[in-house]
């Protein structure tokens, strides 16, 4: 049997969720290498305490999505995530050594990133109960994320650095206790699994999706680690780099908000290919340009980039999986994109940036883009 959805299916638990999962990122993500360096980390320590969690993001996915899946589990295996996890923000916030850190992070992303995954099928699960719309339902973590960046550097400042942590702790309780209100799933474990899972891992159509997805998230590594330093060395205050980064959040949100009528026009493989080739466009035109306002306006690259893409990608591999692996495949894209591709791009840029620069890192990365879309756009399959 299929989850278990009620007739009158409770429409604020789905928007919350996404919205307290991504206000605790918007939180923590802009402060924690901040942290690091106040407890006296610096240098190769610091690498690894951004590397391990990038790498828990790419193991711990596939695990617990496999778990959710064999053992009709997912509302259990993302209850039990995230009050572990909370726990573990507490920890946290009273660690300062190295290996301390390391573990307690590296354990801390492990355990939440399998939580999106698993949201992810159970919101698809409600739109198909319900006819909403997954991207006006998604853009609450947007906003969530919005919020956050823009009330966190009041509450560091107030409170010291450190209180990222309780903080988060606290937007943990509240994920729980809008996780128990998710709708599960009941039966007995499913005796076909591994059949259904050899199924999936040998299919065409999601190797040729996740193997592009992960070179699309693979250049966008220089991007994302040098170009807030960019910004700066243009001689940009502190306020318009986060207004760049604003406007692509809130280009996200719109084209969230129109991405079911975008899928009717176009189609899930168009709205992947195309989230692709924008992100080449965004990296390649950021490389062009030291004009401020025109970097300003290319982040609204972003909204394709990520709120199209995302959008497709989500349904696109809901798709690809049977009733049996939805979770696992979910987890598998996460895997494939946040996980590998996001640590290999990281490690690259921060290996070739001495040798080759941003502009010319910009150049590739716009390429690998570029080619991964127009890779996806002859090879992915449709699969409206």
């Amino acid at each position: 049997m299929s989850a278990q959805v009620p007739g009158a299916i409770p429409f604020w638990r789905m928007p919350a969720f996404y919205f307290l999962h991504f206000f605790a990122v918007g939180v923590m993500l802009p402060f924690l290498n901040i942290f690091y360096h106040s407890v006296g980390v610096s240098g190769f320590q610091l690498g690894l305490l951004n590397a391990a969690p990038r790498l828990s993001n790419a193991l711990a996915p596939p695990l617990f999505g496999a778990l959710a899946d064999k053992f009709r589990l997912g509302r259990s295996v993302a209850f039990t995530c995230a009050i572990a996890s909370s726990l573990l923000a507490l920890f946290l916030w009273g660690a300062s050594g190295f290996v301390a850190l390391l573990i307690l992070i590296t354990l801390f992303s492990a355990l939440r990133a399998p939580l999106v995954p698993i949201a992810e099928n159970l919101c698809l699960r409600e739109i198909e109960a319900t006819g909403a719309q997954y991207g006006r339902v998604r853009l609450w973590g947007s906003l969530g994320f919005i919020v956050a960046a823009m009330g966190a550097g009041r509450l560091v400042e107030t409170t010291g650095v450190a209180s990222i942590f309780p903080f988060v702790a606290c937007v943990g309780i509240a994920l729980v206790f809008v996780i128990f209100h998710l709708p599960r799933e009941v039966g007995p474990a499913r005796p076909r699994f591994r059949a259904d899972l050899k199924l999936l891992l040998r299919s065409s159509p999601l190797a040729v999706f996740l193997l592009t997805t992960m070179f699309a998230a693979v250049s966008a590594g220089p991007f994302g680690i040098y170009f807030s330093i960019r910004l700066k060395e243009l001689g940009m205050s502190a306020d318009l780099i986060a207004l760049a980064w604003t406007v692509g959040v809130v280009s996200e949100i719109v084209f969230l908000i129109y991405a079911q009528a975008i899928q009717r026009k176009f189609g899930l493989k168009w709205m992947i290919a195309a989230g692709m080739i924008a992100a080449g466009l965004r990296w390649e035109f950021v490389a062009l340009t030291t004009d401020a306002v025109l970097l300003i306006l290319i982040q609204l690259l972003h909204g394709v980039a990520f709120g199209v893409f995302h959008a497709g990608a989500i349904q696109y591999v809901d798709r690809l999986s049977s009733q049996a692996t939805k979770n696992t495949a979910q987890s598998l894209y996460s895997a494939a994109t946040w996980g590998v591709g996001s640590t290999l791009g990281a490690l690259l840029a921060g290996w070739l940036l001495p040798i080759w620069g941003f502009v010319t890192l910009l150049h590739v990365a716009a390429g690998v883009a570029l080619c991964a879309g127009l890779a996806f756009a002859a090879f992915g399959e449709n699969v409206e």
